[in-house]
């Protein structure tokens, strides 16, 4: 079973940030806060592997140690692998993917743009070859002499990151739910698991509800606000009223949308 998360030293100045207004809603700025100290030590994580991997190379049992470590670190971490220049998967943990090594990535867009810039990225979420969606987090790796050798990459699973954090939080609060999309409208968490992944603005599930959509346009653009919309309360459920508010984190450019519904008819 997976270690709880280590309480890491900032190592480096991760670009973290929350944004939002004072909420009238209850759990939006906590939340926000949780969900930004979790990213950050996640990030911190990986920033160490990095460090690690300067001692140990891309390849051999010290480097699987650190891949290791990082993997037990992360509960919601599904593989670490270094790469090498070439986007080629090196080393792969747990061991079950290890097949996969040899395979190059560089075509994914978070491979691509490390390799452009040299620093550290985390991607948009993606569906994975295994059918479920995540997030991966990419550091360069250098050697003793400060060349670049290579990169550490973390895949994660976001949903349930977020999952751990939001259920605890809002179980004591009656009628108040949380999800948390992308940037572009892409669902990242919902308590309805059949919502992961799903588009907003395309995706017919959302069609029929055209003050969703409206609503779901401001909170793309906006980094907080307030808002009300109608929805049904769970599948197969009537339609309800519900009232909204959102704010931001963000990590490597990408900024995640929490947003805290009640119900109030």
């Amino acid at each position: 079973m997976k270690n709880q998360f280590i309480i890491l030293l900032l190592l480096i100045a991760a670009p973290v940030f929350a944004m939002g207004q004072a909420p009238h809603l209850p759990g939006v700025i906590k939340l926000q806060n949780l969900v930004s100290a979790q990213l950050i030590q996640i990030d911190n994580a990986t920033a160490q592997a990095a460090q690690d991997l300067t001692n140990t190379g891309l390849r051999g049992d010290g480097a699987g140690q650190v891949l290791n470590n990082l993997y037990n670190t992360v509960p919601s971490a599904v593989d670490i692998a270094t790469i090498d220049l070439k986007g080629n998967l090196l080393l792969i943990k747990p061991d079950k993917y290890q097949s996969y090594a040899g395979q190059n990535v560089s075509g994914q867009s978070h491979i691509a743009k490390i390799k452009k810039n040299d620093k550290p990225v985390m991607s948009r979420i993606f569906k994975t070859v295994e059918g479920f969606y995540a997030t991966a987090i990419v550091f360069p790796v250098y050697s003793k002499h400060g060349k670049l050798s290579g990169y550490v990459s973390m895949v994660f699973k976001p949903d349930a990151l977020m999952g751990n954090i939001i259920q605890p939080y809002l179980s004591n609060m009656e009628s108040v739910e949380a999800m948390i999309v992308q940037q572009d409208g892409r669902v990242i968490y919902s308590k309805d698991i059949m919502q992961i992944g799903k588009m907003t603005f395309s995706d017919p599930l959302y069609q029929p509800y055209p003050n969703l959509l409206n609503l779901a346009h401001r909170v793309t653009t906006q980094a907080s606000g307030t808002g009300t919309y109608q929805f049904p309360a769970g599948p197969g459920k009537a339609t309800v009223n519900k009232m909204t508010e959102w704010t931001t984190v963000s990590l490597r450019d990408v900024e995640w949308r929490i947003i805290v519904s009640k119900t109030v008819n």
